[in-house]
Order: structure tokens, then C-alpha cells, then sequence
């Protein structure tokens, strides 16, 4: 099975509709006759059906991204799996239906695992606590960031967008694509010119969700004395990210304010979505851009709902 088909768009899939049953089991309500029990037991069966249209997809989802971190809503569903899981036998990894325990039983008793656990105190607390972590790392970013302004004021933000040449981006999965960047950060913080010249640095990992492709908007921000606007910054850039990545990683080129219009967006998404223009032109834009909770769901968005383990999906730095 396509690993990069099961994290580009099963993965966001699966997060939408476990959201969706979330906001119907809290917030919908029973119409007369139909009782609270009925109406929730209709939802459950309803979502189920939802759910066993894809069940191989999101059933190799939760075996094949076992060391992964995952959204917040995957994350319920994946904990919920594998309390029914073990159910079965406390050594299984992976669910195989049987006679006695069909995709739809497994389906139906997940769905049942999550409704009584969003009823609990623990859940919401859980829920609070990290939507307020979340919410405290984007001030903190942003504090930093600021902080860097007042080092050098009116410091230069040059942004660049590390990505794959057409035909191989299906063969990076998001570990691969975090390994590279990780080995690309190193490599280009040692260099000289960027020990001396950049004051900050910040990342976010985004979706082409028309190319099903991985993409990492990139910014660095100088010290504005000694930047050097005669030098292409670019090719160094470049020369490390298709070293790292075997000759398969591009830079983006993005249209200035006064083209984009007329050329379009570079990554051919939807001029509704996410990512329409304008392009945040600076970190401090990026955040503003962000999702208001980590929870948040929404149809357009191009969520990255898996990455490996103990990864920032964006994150800034002070140098």
C-alpha cells in the first residue's frame, strides 16, 4: 500500500470525520420521538458506515504509523483501536476481521470507546491542555521573533521552498522528507556566512494537497549590516537540499506580489483553501496564519496529521 496516499489523504480524511463524530456526539440533540440513547446509537451507526467505506486505508494507517505522532483526533481514534484491539489479544498489532469479529464490529465498538471517553472530565481536560500548550509556543515563536527585530531593525526575511521534482514526490514518505530536512539544517548551519549573517531562522512543513506532495516553507532572517543583496542565497540553499536529497529536491519559485495574481498559485491550490494568497511575507505572517488550536478541523485545510516522532510541523529559532 501507498504510504505517501495513506498520510496525504487518509490520514486527513480519517482526522475530519472523527471531529465530525465528536461534534455530534457533544453538541447535536435527539428530535422527538427519538430518545438521547437512539440518537447517539444513530451516529454511532451512521459514522460507522462512513468509517468501513476506507477501512483497509485507515486500518493500515494504525499499524503502519505506530512510532509516528499523529493529530490529535487520530490520536483518540488510534488509542480507542488498540483498547479494542487487545480486547481480542493484548499481543496484536494489527486487526484482521474474522467470522466473530468483523471490520463492522471493530468500527462500531471503537466509535462506542470514543463516545464515552468524550463524555469524560480527562478528555476535556486533555483537550484544553493542549490547545493551550499550542497556543503558548506560537507567542513564544512570536516573542522570539520580535526580539530579533529589535536587534536589527528592519532585518531582511528571504523565504525559499524546499520541495521535489515532478514524478518524485510519491517517494518520500514524512519521515524521509523530516530526515532530509533535519541533515539540510545541519549542513547549512555550519556554514560561515550563515553563522555570521542569519539572527533567526523558521520552518513550516505544509501540504500540496494537488501534488499530494510535502513542502517546507523556509525562512531565514539576517542581520540587516551585513546582508548582502548582490548575493544569491538561493544556490547554496539549493546545492544542500539536492545533496541531501540524491538530486530530487527543487526550490519553489513563487510569484512576487505584483505576478501572483496573474500566474496563479505555485502550488495549484484551491484560491479558497488554506494557503491563498497573500503569501506571508515574514515568520511573524506564517503565525498569523496558523490554525487558532492545534484541534482545529476544518474542509480546506491542508492539515499534516503525521509526522515522525517528537517533530515540530513549524518551529523558529533564534541563532
Amino acid at each position: 500500500m501507498n504510504i505517501t496516499y495513506i498520510e496525504h489523504q487518509i490520514a486527513p480524511r480519517l482526522e475530519q470525520d472523527i471531529y465530525r463524530f465528536f461534534t455530534q456526539v457533544r453538541f447535536g440533540s435527539p428530535t422527538p420521538p427519538m430518545t438521547h440513547d437512539e440518537h447517539i446509537q444513530k451516529i454511532i451507526e451512521q459514522t460507522a458506515q462512513v468509517l468501513l467505506a476506507y477501512f483497509q486505508d485507515w486500518n493500515f494507517l494504525m499499524f503502519s504509523h505506530l512510532e509516528s505522532d499523529c493529530s490529535f483526533w487520530i490520536t483518540q481514534f488510534r488509542n480507542a483501536y488498540f483498547a479494542v484491539l487487545q480486547q481480542i489479544d493484548p499481543c496484536k498489532y494489527y486487526f484482521i476481521p474474522t467470522a466473530k469479529h468483523s471490520a463492522k464490529w471493530l468500527t462500531e465498538h471503537v466509535l462506542n470507546k470514543l463516545k464515552q471517553f468524550f463524555a469524560t472530565t480527562g478528555f476535556h481536560e486533555a483537550l484544553n491542555k493542549i490547545n493551550g500548550q499550542y497556543e503558548k509556543r506560537v507567542d513564544h515563536l512570536r516573542e522570539l521573533y520580535s526580539e530579533v527585530s529589535k536587534l536589527s531593525v528592519d532585518a531582511p526575511d528571504l523565504k525559499f521552498y524546499l520541495s521535489y521534482s515532478l514524478g518524485t514526490e510519491l517517494l518520500q514518505s514524512v519521515d524521509q522528507v523530516i530526515q532530509s530536512f533535519r541533515a539540510f539544517k545541519k549542513k547549512l548551519t555550519s556554514l560561515p556566512w550563515f553563522r555570521a549573517q542569519v539572527i533567526f531562522s523558521y520552518y513550516h512543513l505544509i501540504r500540496d494537497s494537488t501534488r499530494n506532495c510535502y513542502v517546507i516553507r523556509f525562512y531565514l532572517t539576517f542581520q540587516k549590516v551585513f546582508y548582502c543583496k548582490e548575493i544569491d542565497y538561493s544556490v547554496d540553499l539549493l546545492r544542500l537540499w539536492q545533496d541531501i536529497t540524491y538530486g530530487m529536491g527543487i526550490l519553489l519559485q513563487i510569484p512576487n506580489e505584483e505576478t501572483q495574481h496573474s500566474n496563479g498559485n505555485p502550488f495549484g491550490f484551491d484560491p479558497d483553501g488554506l494557503f491563498n494568497f497573500p503569501e506571508p511575507k515574514n515568520p511573524l505572517d506564517d503565525l498569523g496564519d496558523l490554525p487558532d488550536k492545534v484541534t482545529s478541523v476544518n474542509e480546506q485545510m491542508n492539515k499534516i496529521c503525521i509526522t515522525t516522532r517528537g517533530f515540530k510541523i513549524f518551529n523558529g529559532k533564534k541563532w
